[in-house]
């Protein structure tokens, strides 16, 4: 799968197996091109597109749930058809658990290429454990989308600290109807930038619950890739109970622009 991951050069590449667990109804693991990984919400959506594609998952309008075996666990999917008959894919990604990021401010900055004064001030730098990410806000939307990422420095960076991916994002956003414009840059990953991150969308729901920043909001839209020319959007779902962040699902949809057949020895 690693081999694979290699050849097509994706940012993460989706390998959907037969289950081990017995409450699963798939098994997906994913790969960059360097390496596994615990979670990718983009490739899962493509997954199931072409699940679907296959006649592998019939959808309607109703919403058909599916449960996938991964590294982090048993996962929900939900998965049905949008108003043009696509299928529409929304999937959990857990609620992370964060904190805030001990190294000072223009230390980060400097690491990503910006000014320590690029930074939002009215937020903090945060870190979460569980994926490694560092999640870094920005204030205006000009300097975020302008950036040209210290790509050396993150890699160096994240050698000793073991925080490997850099969440970047502003406030103000290109569509008014989105919450958040992000970048994610992941070069120790394999990963220099992607244009569409489904988990740090997760994560900046998390974060923004954290910070009171959420309020009683269950749903938003979250933009990316515009820096490379491959805009997308994704839409977060905050599941709450007696007004406490439970879960976080992300989802979207996705057109299949190729196929191809691979033949292995």
């Amino acid at each position: 799968m690693g081999q694979i991951a290699r050849e097509l050069g994706q940012t993460e590449s989706c390998f959907v197996l037969r289950p081990d667990a017995p409450d699963a109804d798939f098994r997906l693991r994913w790969f960059t091109p360097v390496v596994e990984v615990d979670l990718c919400a983009h490739a899962t959506i493509a997954a199931y597109v072409c699940l679907v594609r296959e006649g592998r998952i019939s959808v309607s309008s109703e919403v058909v749930a599916i449960r996938h075996q991964t590294r982090r666990g048993t996962l929900g999917v939900w998965v049905r058809a949008d108003d043009d008959g696509r299928p529409s894919v929304l999937m959990s990604v857990g609620v992370a658990a964060l904190r805030e990021a001990p190294d000072g401010r223009e230390g980060i900055a400097r690491t990503v290429g910006l000014s320590r004064d690029a930074l939002d001030p009215a937020l903090p730098v945060a870190i979460d454990d569980a994926s490694a990410r560092v999640i870094v806000p920005v204030r205006r939307l000009a300097d975020l989308l302008e950036l040209r990422p210290a790509l050396d420095a993150i890699r160096e960076y994240s050698g000793p600290s073991r925080l490997t991916r850099f969440t970047l994002f502003s406030r103000e956003t290109i569509d008014p109807g989105a919450l958040v414009h992000v970048r994610h840059f992941a070069p120790a990953n394999g990963i220099p930038e992607d244009p569409v991150t489904g988990t740090a969308h997760g994560v900046l729901a998390a974060y923004l619950d954290w910070l009171g920043e959420l309020g009683d909001r269950r749903e938003f839209a979250g933009e990316q890739g515009h820096a490379l020319g491959r805009p997308g959007r994704v839409v977060i779902h905050a599941v709450r109970e007696h007004g406490r962040l439970i879960d976080v699902r992300v989802g979207g949809t996705a057109v299949v622009v190729a196929e191809l057949r691979m033949f292995l020895p």
